[in-house]
């Protein structure tokens, strides 16, 4: 018999109680930087009467707590100037992503104890089976739906977390802007005979600029007819 050294796999099970007592008195907290405007004007508050070193600027790194309570219907998405000590900021006055208000309390932060435990416990809605080797599922495209320049706006939603980001769907928008008579056009809100034919020509051009307000009245009129001015 050859000597030699036996290793013995050992398989701990960690409870629930294991987890909890380990990580309930830290919080699920990221660094993340500011890359677009919307996240650095929710800082604006922190920043004021600050000299320009001491302020927050654009890629600047910031902290971001998992939101764990909502008020008035929305969540509380807590943002804090970036340090070393990511747990300090738990006790310390924060902004709130949603309104840009300044709050404080630990109540507003996610216990990492409780990621961890939700992670476990999330499905797997990519495979098929519950143990072992999963397969993928088969995915079969319904549609397909292009989409260029405005995808770069998925950085402008990076802690919305619970609902889906929406794209614009240009190419169906823009035939629809070409196909509006003056009649529908009034009916939107589009009174005047020369904006809609600036519309058009913008529309051919492929130059349109969805955030001006008669864009925006396409836009909603678009939705509430229920046709397809989005892909998710």
């Amino acid at each position: 018999m050859k000597s030699g050294r036996i290793f013995l796999n050992c398989i701990m099970l960690i409870t629930e109680r294991d987890i909890g007592e380990k990580y309930s008195n830290l919080y699920a907290i990221s660094k993340l930087t500011v890359s677009t405007s919307n996240v650095l004007n929710r800082f604006k508050k922190l920043n004021d009467g600050k000299p320009w070193k001491e302020q927050i600027k654009p890629f600047n790194f910031f902290l971001v707590g998992f939101q764990a309570i909502e008020e008035n219907e929305k969540a509380v998405k807590p943002l804090a100037p970036f340090t070393k000590d990511y747990q300090k900021i738990v006790y310390e006055p924060f902004i709130d992503y949603e309104k840009g208000e300044v709050k404080e309390g630990s109540q507003y932060f996610k216990p990492l104890s409780r990621t961890i435990l939700q992670y476990i416990e999330h499905l797997e809605n990519k495979f098929d089976g519950d143990i072992g080797v999963l397969k993928r599922k088969y995915i079969q495209a319904d549609g397909l739906v292009y989409i260029g320049k405005e995808a770069n706006n998925i950085e402008d939603q990076p802690l919305d977390v619970t609902g889906a980001q929406g794209f614009i769907n240009e190419e169906e928008t823009i035939n629809f802007i070409l196909t509006l008579i003056p009649e529908k056009a009034r009916k939107i809100g589009i009174k005047h005979r020369s904006e809609l034919k600036y519309l058009k020509e913008k529309a051919r051009e492929r130059k349109l600029n969805f955030n001006t307000t008669n864009m925006q009245k396409i836009l909603k009129y678009y939705s509430s007819q229920g046709l397809n001015t989005e892909a998710k």
